[in-house]
């Protein structure tokens, strides 16, 4: 009795506020007590959420489950940690919506289908079995269509529905094909601890087939290359739904594939896939999020950016590391969405500031050096005192996450060289750096799936690691690289905007008639 009341009190608050909110749209209340109680109630499960999860530190090796049969709703550490992050967010989000849209007609539309997306969510993080994590991923994908239909009547959000909802049903689809598979292989629903032992019992060519299927949809639903069409045309939404998808949805492709790992690590053939797929995805957007001249836009595309870093952790097999930037990810662009007001102000005033000023070369070559041995050396200590035994992929991991840092360091004390900015720069990136590494190594411990992995190789990360230097040299603007600039700026603009329509044929002059006879 105990398992059903825990598990319920997780998963199924969000379906409460849900059921509330129709009810109080029925009855004529206004949408702002419906969304007042709906944020409460989901507020509610995210206490109790964090209770279990205190209480499951006690007993590490002990997790609550509800089974239905095969089907079951499983509470590990992993679907505790995620389903906090998800209730969490969806209450802050919420209340924030109560005031941004007080007076809305579509009020009370947003806050059904907020927690119909937040329950889905749930269900999906906590599910057990393939069957149940297929219904709550296909559930969740049309929660967010209906989300996006918020403001429907406009045009520039229905062709935002149109992309997504045809891209969703794409993927879906490809996914639903390896489900089947296994799930006839197996006679019935699998749990997931088991996939792995059903998925190798497949012949070889269709395991192959069936783990990339399984990371098209991943793909599709994180917005990576070559599916990456539906997210920067959601912007028509607002901004509560803007930050209820950017915190939460997106994330669902690594999800996917850390939940699925079993039938698609393996493949070192597939995780490749998978680490191109996120490297290709991280350059590209960080390219045009240097371009985008609104605010939103270059979330979208940051956003973008995120997840093929995620991704690529995935395709390393580095799963741990994947969940943890998941959750930092989904902190950080939230508190970004929800700030985009003051984003577009400050964004005003930092336009109006007169240009940079150009430094010689000596404070240059300073400010390059400085940016590049306070992260290794960071990257060293930190390495040193949390983790001194690490995999080759996890330490190419970190260099990744240390080059980034010094081009960011780089960036500040280049624009700015004096001694507050590089007291600041300095501080923020030891901070940073080590705080990444310790945490990292707690994920680790906690979330490491066990299975076999076959992973991308790590020397890959250098391509990645290329492509964001020569995209940060392109945005300083130096005079020799002006023609190539120029190429990649109109080729970063003109694939983000929409294609306008086409315009109809002009009617065609009418032919002369045709005469016969014989002329006198």
């Amino acid at each position: 009795m105990s398992d059903w009341l825990v598990v319920g009190g997780v998963t199924l608050t969000p379906w409460i506020a849900g059921l509330c909110a129709v009810l109080f749209g029925w009855s004529g209340a206004s949408g702002d007590r419906a969304a007042r109680v709906a944020a409460t109630v989901v507020g509610f499960g995210f206490v109790a959420t964090v209770a279990v999860a205190i209480a499951s530190v006690s007993a590490p090796h002990r997790s609550e489950q509800v089974a239905f049969g095969s089907t079951s709703v499983h509470l590990d550490a992993l679907a505790l940690i995620l389903s906090m992050l998800v209730l969490g967010l969806s209450a802050l989000i919420q209340v924030f919506a109560i005031r941004y849209l007080r007076g809305d007609l579509r009020q009370v539309w947003f806050v059904v289908a907020a927690n119909l997306l937040t329950g889905f969510t749930v269900l999906m993080v906590c599910a057990g079995s393939v069957a149940l994590f297929t219904v709550a991923w296909i559930g969740a994908g049309a929660a967010l269509v209906m989300l996006l239909a918020t403001y429907r009547p406009l045009a520039q959000a229905r062709d935002g529905i149109r992309r997504t909802g045809t891209r969703f049903l794409i993927a879906d689809t490809a996914f639903l094909v390896p489900v089947a598979v296994l799930l006839v292989t197996a006679g019935g629903d699998i749990p997931l601890d088991r996939l792995g032992v059903v998925a190798q019992s497949l012949p070889l060519p269709l395991q192959l087939t069936c783990a990339a299927l399984l990371v098209v949809s991943g793909l599709a639903r994180s917005s990576q290359i070559p599916f990456q069409g539906w997210l920067p045309f959601t912007l028509a939404a607002p901004t509560p739904v803007s930050a209820l998808m950017h915190a939460g949805v997106v994330n669902a492709g690594a999800i996917l594939l850390i939940r699925f790992a079993p039938a698609i690590a393996p493949h070192q053939a597939i995780m490749i896939g998978v680490f191109v797929a996120g490297a290709v995805t991280l350059v590209y957007a960080s390219a045009v999020r240097l371009v985008r001249p609104d605010v939103k836009g270059r979330l979208v595309f940051s956003t973008m950016a995120q997840m093929g870093f995620m991704i690529m952790a995935c395709g390393l097999g580095v799963f741990a590391a994947a969940i943890f930037h998941l959750v930092a990810h989904s902190l950080f662009k939230s508190t970004l969405f929800l700030g985009a007001g003051m984003g577009v102000r400050e964004h005003a005033v930092d336009r109006d500031l007169p240009p940079r000023q150009i430094y010689s070369p000596f404070t240059l070559a300073a400010a390059v050096t400085l940016s590049v041995l306070v992260p290794l050396a960071a990257l060293a200590a930190a390495e040193w005192v949390f983790s001194p035994t690490v995999s080759a992929a996890s330490t190419a991991l970190l260099v990744f996450v240390a080059v980034t840092a010094s081009v960011a360091l780089g960036t500040a004390l280049s624009t700015n060289f004096s001694p507050r900015t590089f007291l600041t720069g300095t501080a923020s990136t030891v901070v940073l750096i080590v705080g990444y590494v310790a945490l990292l190594q707690m994920f680790t411990a906690a979330l490491e799936p066990e299975t076999t992995i076959n992973a991308a190789p790590a020397w890959l990360l250098a391509v990645p690691t290329v492509g964001l230097i020569a995209v940060q040299l392109l945005s300083r603007n130096p005079h020799q690289l002006a023609h190539l600039r120029d190429r990649v700026y109109t080729t970063a603009v003109t694939t983000t905007l929409p294609r306008p329509p086409a315009l109809p044929r002009p009617p065609a002059a009418p032919r002369p008639p045709v005469t016969t006879g014989v002329l006198s």
